[in-house]
């Protein structure tokens, strides 16, 4: 984590009236206490960074220039997420760390169920929405990677992927363009090819880094011998029975080997679901969480200085880890509310982390009512990704609007 490379992503519900502050104040104030393992604070001790409770609320802050800044994780009693509001729109920011998008989720529809209930508006029916006052379950504390961890053979080694060719962004070097797209539309054209929203949009993401990557003209030898490969996050839960507010997801990684020459959309989209289907076996991706989790209980690693562990991980996450992917792809999937809170909120939307600078741009997507948002996070001045991708999908008969451009 740095101040470029934050690990802060932010989701946002936007209603059809201004918010009030002094209600949205008292509902962060109730929901913090029924979400007591967000109010931690970042600390280290001589062998491991841990979290510590501090029962503070989170800060609420105005919108600011630049979405998922960094937070003070060095300062004392510094919460890890925080609130964002602008005229009608709520956001929540969370630092990585604390929880995925899962977690923080759940955390925003509480938070709203509550600030709507203090404003008098009538909520017969909660849905599946965490409530104030509500148990709180020791499974949401707990620590899922640790308790379905087995010794497993880990997955093959990656070469390092092809990676975008563009400078970054000047600081800050942050952007976001949003487009909204017709989720009827999207659904129907992905089912006519008999895939999945994520594995369509993951396919077009493909043909649009082949097409850039053929582009290039001055490819060096070295550069022409690598491969394309996309990160999608998975959450766990849908796989292995786990309640945890805590992190809980994996990614897969599907990818192209350009070396063997160029792809047809209709190849790269059959490839991208069969190789999706294949690693999202839950056998498959337990070897990822086996191999992880293995790492942290090597005697060698629980013994080492923290200060020899920041310097190792620090320059194996330069070195290899941010080298293995050429973009990303995550979708939240569809977010339902309670039909009385549906009809007060007219918007949801997710801005993913600032990519790191290898990858530099990626894509994020949720769906909420009859619309997907998708979302692309940059720092390059390059929007030739973004272009590709709407370009493709307008083709495919995708209605197409742009939201935001910053």
């Amino acid at each position: 984590m740095s101040n470029d490379l934050t690990s802060v992503y932010r989701i946002s519900v936007s209603l059809n009236e201004p918010i009030k502050y002094s209600a949205l104040s008292e509902a962060v104030a109730i929901t913090a206490e029924r979400f007591p393992y967000f109010s931690v604070s970042l600390r280290s001790g001589i062998f491991w960074h841990f979290l510590e409770l501090n029962n503070l609320p989170p800060r609420i802050h105005a919108e600011d220039k630049t979405p998922c800044t960094a937070f003070a994780v060095t300062r004392r009693n510094e919460p890890l997420y925080r609130i964002i509001l602008k005229g009608n729109t709520i956001s929540v920011e969370f630092v990585h760390i604390l929880t995925d998008g899962t977690g923080a989720l759940e955390y925003l529809k509480s938070l709203l169920y509550t600030y709507l209930k203090l404003t008098g508006k009538n909520i017969s029916d909660t849905g599946q929405i965490i409530l104030p006052g509500s148990r709180i379950s020791e499974e949401e504390y707990e620590d899922s990677y640790l308790k379905f961890f087995q010794k497993l053979p880990p997955p093959g080694k990656l070469v390092q992927a092809w990676h975008l060719p563009y400078k970054r962004n000047p600081r800050p070097s942050f952007r976001v363009l949003q487009a909204e797209a017709d989720l009827g539309e999207m659904l129907e054209r992905s089912r006519a090819l008999k895939v999945s929203i994520t594995e369509y949009i993951t396919a077009v993401y493909f043909f649009a880094l082949q097409k850039i990557y053929i582009s290039q003209t001055d490819k060096s030898r070295r550069e022409k011998k690598k491969l394309l490969r996309i990160e999608v996050p998975i959450n766990m839960r849908k796989l292995l029975p786990s309640t945890t507010m805590r992190n809980f997801s994996l990614f897969l990684l599907p990818e192209i080997d350009v070396r063997l020459g160029t792809y047809t959309f209709e190849e790269i989209l059959s490839s991208v679901h069969h190789q999706l289907k294949i690693s999202a076996d839950v056998r498959q991706i337990s070897r990822s969480l086996s191999s992880n989790v293995s790492y942290e209980k090597l005697l060698i690693v629980r013994v080492l200085p923290l200060f020899i562990k920041k310097l190792a991980i620090a320059s194996v996450y330069r070195g290899l880890a941010s080298r293995r992917w050429t973009g990303i792809v995550t979708n939240m999937g569809q977010v339902s509310l309670p039909a009385e809170m549906e009809d007060l909120v007219s918007s949801l939307e997710i801005i993913p982390p600032p990519p790191n600078p290898n990858v530099k741009v990626s894509c994020a997507l949720v769906s909420y009512k009859d619309k997907i948002m998708v979302t692309f996070a940059n720092i390059t001045p390059s929007r030739e990704v973004e272009r590709l991708m709407l370009k493709h999908l307008t083709d495919d008969g995708i209605h197409i609007k742009i939201i935001k451009n910053y």
